[in-house]
């Protein structure tokens, strides 16, 4: 399992197996002041081997500043079948979008934390970010 994609957007959502997005791909926000509610969304795509289609592998999603203090935690799961026109031994995607209104209490750095899969096998990402004044 490989993560394959992963990105901030303003709104994210999966249908029918294809991600869209608006405002996509960005690492600075602007708010005239603190604290600010943001729209924030995660957009993850997953790659899965062969042999882990059928698993539930454990997510686990935070929005965190650059000192570690936790502002959202979500923990889900995520699983993928094999198509029935599924070309034998190929990996599947499975993608994931949560949207997370979110107030951040200051200026200054943050990062969305990505885990997939257990401790031994799973995956991290981390996607920073920048809310600042305009």
């Amino acid at each position: 399992m490989e993560i394959e994609h992963a990105l901030i957007a303003d709104y994210a959502e999966v249908v029918n197996g294809k991600l869209y997005l608006m405002g996509g791909g960005w690492d600075t926000t602007h708010a005239p002041q603190v604290p600010a509610t943001i729209r924030l969304a995660v957009a993850v795509g997953v790659r899965v081997d062969w042999g882990e289609t059928g698993q539930v592998l454990p997510v686990l999603v935070t929005v965190e500043d650059d000192d570690g203090q936790e502002f959202v935690r979500i923990q889900g799961n995520v699983s993928t079948s094999r198509a029935a026109n599924a070309v034998p031994g190929a990996a599947q995607l499975a993608q994931i979008a949560a949207n997370l209104p979110i107030t951040l209490p200051a200026f200054g750095g943050y990062r969305v934390h990505i885990s997939i899969g257990d401790a031994d096998a799973g995956r991290q990402c981390n996607l920073p970010f920048r809310l600042v004044a305009p």
